[in-house]
């Protein structure tokens, strides 16, 4: 358990906290004094059912962060089993504590639900369709959210960013001190969002009494892949050719959704402000 002034009377488990999201948001919880238990795969496998029991005979609780995802969308693909397992089955033993304890459940989910066929970003009333499995498992793991507990929040977001993990951003600057020319898919489109961001909007579920249900949070606008990586060597004065190419050109295992953008109501700042902020610090 970390503490801070004891402000917020809350005891809170965290799962997926050694993740990109889960490291931005500890830090932030410990600000607002919650008592939180910060868990990963390797403290608490939420896909064993016998962990998943002593957590609910054992431990109080007022409130339930589940972060802990197979995020891999190629991975997904060839280990089909093991998304399935972590983000369905997994969810599922969450949603059962959650709904065990009598406590509400924050659901990180993704824009990856959606087929992406369309040109106009997704509402939370739109109809899910993934294209591919990690969509397909993530989709299933809200499902058994939706109906095992009515105290939930799903949060759909998109492609995140910040410090401590892989992410696209800071592979592309990673890749740029090495290269000059960088080939980058440019027939999909994302709106890049900063777990800074996204953490502090998690903190006000915590903090404000929200209706329960799915909520859209990313960042505002939205931008093609290389658009994104000329405006990340643009803030960082590197000067590096990007080579747009087509996704057919560039195969994987997983199918991407063409638009990947979600109708988040202007709830965060525009990707550009939050990727110089970001860069900027850096």
């Amino acid at each position: 358990m970390s503490s801070a002034d004891k402000n917020l009377n809350m005891k809170i488990l965290v799962t997926g906290a050694s993740g990109l999201l889960g490291q931005e948001l500890c830090p932030m919880l410990d600000e607002i004094g919650a008592l939180y238990w910060a868990t990963n795969s390797k403290i608490f496998d939420i896909t064993n059912v016998k962990m998943v029991n002593e957590i609910m005979n054992k431990v109080k609780l007022d409130f339930i962060i589940h972060l802990a995802a197979f995020t891999n969308v190629d991975q997904a693909e060839v280990n089909q089993k093991e998304a399935f397992e972590v983000n369905h089955i997994g969810t599922k033993n969450m949603a059962k504590i959650a709904k065990k304890l009598d406590v509400p459940i924050l659901y990180l989910s993704t824009a990856s639900v959606f087929d992406g066929e369309t040109s106009v970003p997704y509402k939370t009333s739109d109809i899910a369709h993934p294209i591919n499995i990690y969509g397909q498992s993530k989709l299933m793991g809200e499902e058994e959210i939706r109906k095992i507990t009515k105290k939930h929040y799903i949060i759909r977001t998109s492609t995140l960013y910040g410090k401590g993990g892989n992410n696209y951003v800071d592979a592309m600057l990673t890749y740029s001190m090495f290269n000059s020319n960088i080939s980058v898919v440019d027939d999909q489109v994302s709106c890049p969002t900063w777990t800074r961001d996204l953490a502090k909007e998690i903190i006000k579920f915590l903090t404000e009494k929200r209706e329960f249900g799915t909520y859209h949070i990313s960042s505002s606008g939205y931008v093609s892949w290389p658009e994104l990586t000329k405006k990340i060597f643009d803030i960082k004065k590197r000067n590096v050719f990007i080579t747009p190419i087509k996704n057919s050109d560039f195969p994987r295992p997983a199918k991407r959704p063409r638009f990947n953008v979600l109708d988040n109501k202007g709830i965060l700042p525009s990707w550009e402000k939050s990727l110089e902020e970001y860069l900027l610090a850096k």
